[in-house]
């Protein structure tokens, strides 16, 4: 089996050769499938990441979010400490570009991890098992491993970024279900 390593390498070569029409029409697809979810209809605070780098766009998401009046809670990266702050946002223009080319909070509104009802969990790769790797520096992990039971982790991704099994260790945190353009993995899904 490949390493993480090698395996981010690999979907993140595929991932940045993609149309830009693409990640539109896939991203709309999966987040049509998104607000179709009990798990979402049923969430009042919603942790969701800004999309960078032809990653699934979740700014059409969080738009719809606000507009039903729901908490949305958005990652504020803190590189010295190497960790992300959920940090609630009630307008776009609550947000700002930061210097890694992502949007994030101008204003840090911490939101406890214990609120959160639903996480939208970016990933570089996926498996059919809901193993997640990341970029690996664990800033989600963190952040998963401190959710109330409840907390549904939903990931979302392009289909390719999905293989039939991955490296998972111990320590990683599964997700309830991922979402692509055309499938769904995982527990209790609801669509």
């Amino acid at each position: 089996m490949e390493s993480k390593k090698e395996l981010r390498k690999k979907i993140l070569t595929i991932r940045n050769k993609m149309e830009k029409e693409e990640v539109e029409n896939n991203s709309k697809l999966i987040m049509d499938k998104i607000v179709g979810l009990k798990a979402y209809k049923q969430s009042k605070v919603i942790f969701i990441y800004m999309d960078f780098n032809k990653e699934v766009m979740t700014s059409n998401l969080i738009r719809h979010m606000l507009a039903e009046k729901k908490r949305v809670v958005i990652p504020y990266t803190d590189t010295v400490n190497t960790l992300i702050i959920p940090s609630e946002i009630t307008e776009e223009a609550d947000l700002q570009l930061n210097s890694f080319g992502y949007y994030e909070p101008k204003e840090i509104l911490p939101v406890s991890p214990e609120e959160i009802d639903l996480v939208i969990v970016p990933g570089v790769v996926f498996d059919k098992n809901l193993n997640r790797i990341g970029f690996g520096k664990g800033y989600y992990d963190r952040i998963l491993k401190n959710l109330k039971p409840s907390a549904k982790k939903i990931a979302v991704a392009h289909d390719f970024q999905v293989l039939d099994e991955i490296p998972a260790e111990d320590h990683d945190v599964k997700m309830d279900m991922i979402i692509t353009e055309s499938s769904c993995y995982g527990k209790d899904i609801d669509l």
